[in-house]
């Protein structure tokens, strides 16, 4: 892609496990940003330390490759079940499995209580996502086990049918 790639852009948060993310391009690109980009006017450098778990981070990525597969297996198989539980999953190419419940109030509580047992799958709404689209994230790693995958699955499922979510 050298040469047909002008800007791009990337996520330290989610993908990396740390914070912040990054624009790269030409040197006339970035100045350009630095000066005109509300986002960036208005923002600051990481502290060091953040700046340096960044590059362990990007580093351990590197290093041990089969993390990178362990988070895509298990991504596919917590989408999977998900799916076979019944839930619409928005279409996703990330880790995170939006499960579709549509309801705001009825998210937020089937939130809670997942929490309450454990499992931490955040509900988002509007202004995040359009009116009527309200859904619960996963977010799947790949130091997750099988087993945790699956006692968060039966979980979801017996919080889901509690709710009235699944039948």
């Amino acid at each position: 892609l050298d040469g047909s790639v002008h800007i791009q852009v990337g996520t330290l948060s989610k993908a990396v496990g740390v914070l912040g993310g990054y624009v790269a391009g030409s040197a006339v690109l970035i100045d350009y940003l630095k000066h005109k980009a509300r986002p960036f006017l208005f923002s600051t450098s990481h502290p060091p330390a953040v700046t340096r778990a960044c590059e362990e981070a990007i580093e351990v990525l590197l290093d041990e490759p089969e993390r990178i597969d362990t988070l895509w297996e298990n991504a596919a198989y917590f989408k999977e079940k998900v799916i076979r539980l019944g839930f619409q999953v928005a279409p996703t190419e990330t880790p995170i499995i939006p499960m579709m419940i549509g309801d705001e109030a009825l998210t937020f509580r089937f939130s809670k209580a997942l929490m309450e047992r454990g499992v931490f799958a955040q509900g988002i709404a509007f202004p995040t996502v359009a009116k009527g689209k309200a859904r619960i994230r996963a977010i799947i790693t790949a130091e997750h086990t099988k087993e945790e995958l699956d006692r968060a699955l039966t979980i979801i499922e017996e919080e889901a049918k509690k709710l009235n979510i699944l039948d």
